[in-house]
């Protein structure tokens, strides 16, 4: 067969298509596609968690309450919240714990109830009683309310203590609640026994009476009501 006859019966070449490999995603786009799965997690969880009610019971104040009041269960409230641990180990999570506590500052509507705004102990809060003095035998400048203070008489030559650590809830009347006034001063105090009340009224009566500020002194070197 002549060259002729074999191109008449063969046809055009056919032309071959080369298809580029697929290949897998490169280390940054798989790492971008990680981050996005990850964010969407994130958001999903954040969420989540928004959509929760707080966990922890806080006490708050239902009204205003004023430095040196005697703290009653109509005081106070309970919400739920959520702080931080180290914040939330320093506020109440029941009424009751709160409840005889004597405030140290004043206090607003609303305003959750830390430890360091109360006395530290509630005992002794039972009874009140005022005493009326001239100003030099409030032996300290800086009294107020929270404050405790030792009550003692002197009689003749003598002087005994008539009761130890009771807390000061008011200075004062309402018109003058500092030490700055030249007229005789009036504090109000409680202490935790109806003896320590008797004790200290008949003493105003039978001696002279002077109060010491013993916020800061040791309580295991004071004796008395």
């Amino acid at each position: 067969m002549s060259d002729s006859e074999r191109g008449r019966g063969e046809g055009p070449p056919t032309a071959r298509v080369i298809q580029p490999r697929r290949s897998l995603p490169g280390g940054r786009a798989a790492l971008g596609g990680l981050l996005i799965a990850v964010a969407a997690v994130g958001v999903f969880v954040a969420y989540a968690s928004a959509s929760d009610e707080p966990s922890h019971h806080l006490v708050v104040a239902s009204r205003d309450i004023d430095i040196g009041t005697v703290i009653e269960e109509g005081d106070l409230q309970l919400i739920r919240g959520d702080l931080p641990d180290a914040t939330r180990r320093t506020t109440f999570s029941s009424v009751g714990a709160v409840v005889g506590h004597v405030a140290l500052s004043s206090i607003r509507r609303g305003e959750i109830l830390h430890a360091g705004a109360l006395t530290a102990d509630a005992s002794t809060v039972g009874h009140e009683v005022a005493l009326t003095l001239p100003r030099e035998q409030v032996a300290v400048g800086h009294l107020q309310a929270g404050d405790l203070v030792d009550v003692l008489v002197t009689r003749d030559d003598a002087t005994s203590m008539v009761a130890a650590r009771a807390t000061v809830v008011r200075l004062g009347d309402d018109g003058d609640r500092s030490l700055t006034s030249t007229r005789d001063l009036t504090i109000v105090i409680a202490v935790s026994s109806g003896e320590a009340v008797v004790d200290i009224v008949h003493a105003l009566r039978t001696g002279e009476v002077t109060v010491v500020r013993s916020t800061f002194a040791a309580s295991d070197d004071r004796s008395g009501g």
